[in-house]
């Protein structure tokens, strides 16, 4: 039976997402928004302009939050199987994150990886 790949991709992200805790679609950390549903970010109150890969990058740390992520686990989940990827495409696109949204919002953890920061509770 025909499917359309972007409803799928709209139900696993649902189930995904379900299956996390999160029954909200809003990612929330510090002062940023995140809309994965309409890929939108906004940062105290202002929208961000974010690349697509930058957008998946973003939402693939907030999913990942207080784990360190490796360069090689990111560029697994951010690049097809048979895509080239550059040498040092995941650290442009941390510095381009970290400019538009400061840089504490992605730290690094020396030779193993980045992540961001679970929230403390208040």
């Amino acid at each position: 039976k025909p499917f359309d790949l972007d409803e799928l991709e709209a139900r696993m992200r649902a189930l995904l997402r379900r299956s996390a805790g999160r029954a909200h679609p809003l990612l929330l950390q510090g002062d940023l928004v995140i809309d994965p549903a309409a890929h939108t970010v906004l940062r105290a109150g202002q929208a961000v302009e974010l690349t697509p890969r930058e957008f998946a990058l973003l939402v693939l740390l907030l999913d990942s939050r207080g784990r360190v992520l490796s360069r090689q686990q990111i560029e697994e989940r951010l690049y097809s199987w048979d895509a080239a990827v550059e040498s040092n495409a995941v650290e442009v696109h941390i510095h381009h994150l970290r400019r538009k949204l400061g840089s504490a919002a992605i730290q690094t953890m020396r030779g193993v990886g980045y992540f961001m920061p679970q929230e403390k509770p208040a």
